[in-house]
């Protein structure tokens, strides 16, 4: 009875409403609040962060309340360094304001190799293993010697040794022996070559590049290695030997006109 009578009292009542409106302003305050952390119902288009410097990511970002994590670090020598290569999520993907982003992006150093051990072996070996390291081999010295392996091999200027960390795609220089033979190799033509293509060429044959002889074709770099071979010191058809680490003049344009004709290669 006791239990009835405190049920029905105003005092009882009056505490469990309000009770029930302290639950409810909770419940309430803790849906709303929530909807607001959490951006509920609203969606952003993310922006394309690729191509873009790590500054520019970082403004971008926070203009649209995002937030950017760097997910990894990659060499790519056909594209800008410090820029960024990929992003998760991608670009125009629907996501939240304070979504993580994460960044892959072209590291600004080069990325490093051993430099592999070239000595005792021959030239053609030689070319094969250093590609293999993403190395170019640049000019040929040959020296007396009764080898005709690798007898150094050359870094900017100076000998360097196996296993020394050098950028990717450095180029490296190789003194050779000339054996007791003495060899001598024949004229390649390079008419219609890019630099790249002729520098090429020439290392296969025990030869070397010259001087490069740019005309008014030509006023950059960019131009420089798009432009080709219209002529070269000795020429096509000489019919002298060249001692194996001689040197090839070419001089390079970007007018077809003066490409001579297949029957009159003697520039």
């Amino acid at each position: 009875m006791l239990i009835i009578h405190l049920l029905k009292s105003k005092q009882f009542r009056k505490h469990l409403i309000i009770q029930i409106l302290i639950f409810i302003i909770l419940i309430l305050g803790a849906y709303f609040g929530l909807n607001i952390y959490t951006y509920h119902g609203k969606y952003i288009e993310l922006p394309n962060f690729v191509g873009l410097t790590m500054q520019q990511a970082t403004e971008t970002a926070e203009a649209y309340g995002l937030k950017l994590v760097l997910y990894d670090s990659v060499h790519f020598n056909d594209k800008p360094k410090g820029t960024i290569i990929s992003q998760i999520p991608e670009a125009k993907h629907k996501v939240k304001p304070g979504r993580t982003i994460y960044i892959v992006i072209n590291g600004i150093e080069n990325e490093k190799v051993p430099m592999p051990d070239l000595r005792g072996i021959s030239l053609r070996q030689a070319i094969a293993d250093a590609e293999l390291f993403g190395l170019k081999i640049g000019k040929i010295n040959y020296v007396p010697d009764i080898s005709t392996t690798v007898i150094e091999q050359i870094y900017k200027g100076k000998p360097i040794a196996p296993n020394v960390m050098i950028p990717k795609g450095s180029t490296i220089d190789l003194v050779i022996g000339k054996g007791e033979l003495n060899e001598k190799t024949q004229i390649i033509c390079l008419i219609g070559k890019t630099i790249a293509e002729a520098k090429q060429l020439l290392t296969s044959t025990s030869l070397n590049l010259g001087t490069i002889v740019a005309d008014k074709t030509i006023t950059s770099s960019a131009d420089s290695t798009k432009a080709f071979i219209w002529k070269q010191s000795p020429g096509c058809n000489s019919s002298n030997l060249l001692p194996l680490g001689s040197y090839v003049d070419v001089w390079i344009t970007l007018d077809k006109d003066l490409l001579p004709d297949n029957n009159n290669l003697d520039l």
